[in-house]
């Protein structure tokens, strides 16, 4: 895959990383993990570099567990970028979802091109700035967010020596989510782009 294609791919799903009916534990991209997430008007990290964080209100219970939920997805998003064989797809995304299968097939390409991402590699800046609740199993997520995550072709995992760029775009977007509630746990069903810039930083990001 080209870089311009690349690119394409994300604009279009910039949601799913370099830092964008299959999400089945039979699509192989399962594995357990444990991640600890922080609450409303906190911010997590997986790393220095990537920092996800909410401006929302403490507002109910439901808002603050969505909020909650979301930010545990991302945190394992950005560990898919680094380890795409393991990513847990059906963990993440309502299964037969627009994400579900785009997160799947992305995963799968990076396995196939042996390619991924690194800790510290670009910075990755998520802030969810609202929560609209449609009812009590489905909402829309407002972000905005800032990706400069560089994606790297390497010949072998376990080592960095041959590793060349493969994309260093840096994008940042506005973005709302559709999240459903899915066995209790709130995942991601789908994503819209309302405003997106390339080589720039949209969101006011400071660092």
């Amino acid at each position: 895959m080209s870089k311009t294609t690349t690119q394409r791919v994300l604009v279009a799903v910039l949601a799913l990383l370099c830092t964008s009916s299959c999400s089945s534990a039979r699509s192989g991209l399962v594995f357990d993990i444990t991640t600890t997430s922080s609450g409303p008007l906190t911010t997590s990290t997986t790393a220095p570099s990537e920092i996800v964080q909410s401006v929302v209100p403490k507002a109910s219970a439901l808002v603050d567990h969505i909020v909650d939920d979301f930010i545990s997805t991302y945190l394992l998003r950005t560990e898919c970028g680094r380890t795409p064989r393991q990513c847990p797809v059906q963990q993440m995304t309502v299964a037969g979802s627009p994400l579900s299968v785009a997160l799947t097939n992305t995963m799968r390409e990076r396995v196939a091109g042996n390619l991924a991402t690194r800790t510290d590699a670009g910075k990755l800046r998520v802030r969810i700035e609202s929560v609209e609740i449609i009812d009590q199993s489905h909402a829309d997520v407002h972000t905005c967010i800032f990706d400069s995550v560089v994606l790297f072709d390497s010949g072998q995992f376990d080592s960095t020596a041959d590793d060349i760029v493969f994309d260093d775009s840096i994008i940042s977007a506005r973005m709302v989510w559709k999240v459903q509630l899915d066995l209790g746990t709130w995942k991601w069903h789908s994503t819209e782009t309302t405003q997106r810039k390339i080589g720039a930083d949209l969101c006011g990001f400071s660092n």
